[in-house]
């Protein structure tokens, strides 16, 4: 077994290694990626830029009614029909400003006939948040000590002082970034920083990884070896399901209280968001560092158009599932930090036979049993499909890889990730505890969220 184990291993290096080695040039990260850091305002925001965003939402919305009545959803577009009346309706906001609301109006416009276009009922939109969204050329920042100074009207500015921690320092002190757009909330302010694109470096080895509800579950394939990985992260579905009982037991309690019940179901829900957000990231941080040791190239799924079922509780579930923002998150890093990821298309990929070809009607079972006597944990042999799917695409050969029986079927798991050492204990109950697992990277305590 260990034999054939072994053969399987370099067959499918020296079958990456070629894909990766002619591919490394089409596997492209923008030219400026972007990275979007909060700041705490101090005393709050002064009267005179609530004011400014008050008028900013109004003319968002504003643009939106003229796009949706001249049918047109791109900031162009909407400069072209409805400048010139609006630097007569708003004529003492900056300029800049104006252009920004347009752009905002573009994007809430490109969802709207998106939702049209797929059948999807949808209202009129419109922005209810009081939000500013201007570029690097309507505002300074003082880098030094952390003032913004932004434009009112002409000859009216407003100076607003931020609160600067040491996380906010690394990205303040740092040279190699340069401003980007600005987007004003009424408690915080984003500031986007920007950089040239750190140059990818030539893979030595793939990581495929199948995104399920509760583990990133994968295979590490390098030169001469080949090794199953997982990434733990069951409190996830933990925590959302705790959250889910909560609110549905406040609007039981507060049904003849709307107000209270929105205000407490709202306050669950931010919760809810904060403390998932904060395992996504611990989530990416570990599989990134775990790849930019090995020197790979991230596979994942392109999760897609999932199609939900009759049952309610498992299109809940569906719904809840943060496939995409875990996705996302390991995206983007990925692009800050230069390490390549290819999505590929998750289709059969968890009823497919890697031997043989052949599709299972069902893929009920944490093991995958195939007449041709292939078995192997279903994640496992899901991942394996993926990275058949993207070698074969990278190569143009048909039918992608073959591989032997019984590979896999007796190597020790690699744990990548394990809420135990990563997720912050809570006394009610809601993490998962686990066993000991491998320690943190050193260097993700210096990696930006």
């Amino acid at each position: 077994m260990v034999e054939v184990a072994n053969e399987f291993a370099v067959r499918m290096a020296r079958h990456c290694m070629q894909w990766l080695g002619a591919n490394t040039m089409s596997i492209v990260i923008s030219d400026m990626p972007t990275r979007g850091i909060a700041f705490c305002i101090k005393d709050g925001l002064p009267p005179e830029a609530r004011f400014l965003l008050e008028d900013f939402r109004l003319a968002v919305n504003e643009a939106i009614r003229a796009g949706l009545r001249a049918k047109v959803s791109s900031r162009n577009a909407l400069s072209k029909i409805a400048y010139k009346d609006f630097r007569k309706e708003h004529p003492k906001m900056y300029a800049q400003h104006i252009v920004s609301a347009f752009e905002v109006a573009g994007g809430v416009l490109k969802n709207h006939r998106r939702r049209l276009r797929n059948s999807i009922a949808s209202q009129v939109p419109f922005v209810r948040r009081l939000m500013l969204k201007t570029e690097n050329q309507a505002y300074r920042l003082d880098r030094e000590h952390g003032v913004i100074d932004l434009p009112i009207m002409a000859g009216c500015h407003v100076k607003l002082e931020l609160k600067v921690s040491d996380y906010h320092r690394r990205y303040l002190d740092d040279s190699s970034l340069v401003l980007g757009s600005l987007t004003l909330l009424p408690d915080r302010a984003i500031v986007a920083f920007r950089k040239e694109a750190p140059k990818s470096y030539a893979p030595e080895s793939a990581l495929s990884l199948d995104t399920n509800e509760r583990s990133l579950d994968g295979v590490l394939v390098e030169r001469d070896s080949a090794v199953p990985v997982m990434v733990s992260f069951p409190d996830v579905a933990i925590v959302q399901q705790k959250h889910h009982e909560r609110r549905r037991r406040l609007q039981k309690k507060k049904v003849h209280d709307r107000r209270m019940s929105r205000r407490l179901c709202g306050r669950e829900g931010r919760r809810e968001h904060d403390r998932i957000q904060n395992r996504l990231h611990k989530v990416a941080d570990y599989v990134l560092s775990f790849a930019a040791a090995k020197r790979s190239a991230i596979v994942l799924e392109d999760l897609k158009g999932i199609k939900h079922k009759k049952n309610k509780d498992l299109n809940r579930r569906l719904s809840m599932w943060p496939r995409r923002k875990l996705h996302q998150i390991i995206e983007y890093k990925a692009q800050w930090r230069g390490i390549p990821v290819v999505k590929v298309d998750p289709r059969y990929s968890s009823r497919k036979c890697p031997i043989c070809g052949r599709i299972q009607d069902s893929r009920m079972g944490t093991v995958f049993e195939c007449e041709c006597g292939w078995r192997l944990d279903r994640h496992i042999n899901a991942s394996l499909n993926l990275l058949q799917t993207a070698v074969s695409k990278g190569l143009e050969v048909a039918g992608g890889l073959w591989f032997n029986p019984g590979a896999f079927q007796h190597d020790v798991m690699m744990i990548l990730y394990d809420p135990a050492t990563g997720a912050r204990s809570e006394p009610n109950g809601t993490s998962c505890s686990g066993e000991a697992t491998l320690p943190s990277p050193s260097n993700n305590a210096t990696e930006p969220k």
